[in-house]
């Protein structure tokens, strides 16, 4: 193997280690460019009655913030309680699945010795070293005074701190049982149950998750979570090649930064696939070339999920390349809003890069107005200003952005760059609204392009 000291075990188990595309990250060492959320979560639970909410766009890495936040608070004699939303979800339903997974992970010995050997509650029994429900909860807990008590319970079986990770709240389709869990969270801290909660949900803001629910404000830590910084991007790469005494030279740095588009999946993905082909290359290597960097780049597009998948495949429905260019061109912003104006000026530079004539503007246009149909797959949505479109899912850039890499064409362009071959620390800001975390110098997102 080119990777030298290394089984082919060996190798997947130390590599899925550093990235993690399938599942989110649960250790402070591998969870990159979120230091400054997990300190802001840290400090916000230590008040008592404070809870979290992450809110933002599907595929930032909420769930991987809240799974690592968690297991930072969450006490030794336990792990912390990890439960996902469904459509149909009540906060009846949720508390009650809590309290089955609280018996499942706790035992008498690691329970507090201020609990006597032989507790019995309402809904819980602790004897002899297990923990047992009494009844059929469904049967029994029906209203918020039930799931408070049940919680109670919770806490004095559990741990000494136990936390819960409520997520993909958003999923839950009854806003009134949202709306619900502002009134157990104000419950909670009246009665001084020490249970914190961490929420995650796809949102452009608290509202559209909890409702104007005042009364939770008190009780909320809100971070609204933005894309990967630069910064944290290629610190994902590069940390995993490393690892491996793998360099990856300045140019496929950028184009992984700027593909991914700052969703951290695909940066996962890319740097799984990328060390693998390095991994399987049958010449000795130390560098990442070229063409492991191309074949990765197929390789993400095979292993890509149907759900970010049909709607491209719909959009190119068996058309040609040159047609292709034309969605291509709706990622090429560092905005996530783009007017026709910029989208048409990035087509034309795509052309050019197919030595290709391009449509003119009109029938550009029409085209562009059919990627919001149905039948091309409703990548488009009419933004509020005129002239102006954005992304129906904001993760479906990624996926347009890594097919037209892995077609060698480039949605951003680099100037002035570096002679010298070694990655390089890109400054970042971090953003809200529209605008993204800044690019390195040096790389432009091909607006007035000729």
């Amino acid at each position: 193997m080119t990777i030298s000291g290394y089984t082919y075990n060996e190798f997947g188990e130390k590599l899925n280690a550093y990235v993690s595309a399938s599942q989110p990250i649960q250790s402070l060492e591998h969870l990159l460019g979120r230091s400054s959320e997990l300190e802001r979560i840290k400090k916000s639970l230590f008040a008592p009655g404070r809870h979290v909410f992450i809110y933002g766009e599907r595929g930032v890495g909420k769930s991987s913030l809240a799974a690592t936040a968690a297991n930072q608070y969450q006490s030794a004699d336990s792990s912390y309680i990890d439960v996902s939303c469904a459509p149909d979800a009540t906060l009846i339903s949720l508390i009650i699945n809590i309290a089955y997974i609280a018996t499942d992970l706790s035992h008498i010995k690691t329970i507090s010795t201020s609990v006597s050997s032989k507790l019995n509650l309402r809904y819980l029994t602790l004897e002899n070293n297990r923990v047992e429900v009494q009844s059929n909860l469904n049967d029994t807990v029906r209203t918020l005074s039930d799931a408070i008590c049940l919680l109670k319970e919770v806490t004095e079986i559990h741990s000494e701190r136990p936390i819960v990770v409520i997520d993909e709240f958003d999923r839950i389709h009854s806003a009134e049982e949202r709306n619900r869990f502002a009134d157990l969270l104000k419950q909670l801290g009246d009665k001084k149950i020490p249970i914190k909660f961490i929420f995650t949900g796809v949102g452009t803001s608290l509202k559209e998750l909890l409702g104007s629910h005042h009364s939770a404000i008190r009780q909320l830590e809100t971070i609204e979570l933005s894309k990967l910084s630069w910064d944290a991007r290629w610190e994902i790469l590069l940390s995993a090649a490393k690892a491996f005494n793998i360099s990856v030279e300045y140019d496929i740095c950028v184009r992984i930064a700027a593909i991914s588009d700052g969703y951290p999946y695909y940066v996962h993905l890319i740097t799984e696939k990328l060390l693998w082909r390095v991994f399987e290359d049958e010449n000795k290597v130390s560098e990442v070339s070229k063409d492991h960097f191309q074949s990765a780049l197929r390789d993400a597009i095979a292993g890509i999920t149907a759900e970010l998948n049909r709607p491209y495949e719909l959009a190119v429905n068996r058309r040609s390349i040159e047609y292709e260019a034309i969605i291509w061109a709706t990622a090429d912003s560092d905005y996530l809003q783009s007017s026709l104006v910029d989208m048409y000026a990035s087509y034309k530079f795509i052309m050019k890069q197919l030595d290709e004539s391009p449509l003119i503007y009109d029938q550009f246009s029409q085209q562009i107005r059919n990627l919001k149909k149905q039948r091309f797959g409703e990548i488009l949505v009419s933004d509020m200003q005129r002239g102006y479109y954005t992304y129906r899912e904001k993760m479906l850039r990624g996926y347009v952005r890594l097919q037209a890499e892995a077609n060698n064409v480039e949605l951003l362009g680099e100037e002035a760059k570096p002679t010298q071959k070694e990655y390089m620390k890109a400054p970042a800001k971090s953003s809200t609204g529209y605008y993204q975390s800044r690019p390195p110098k040096g790389v432009h997102f091909g607006r007035n392009r000729n």
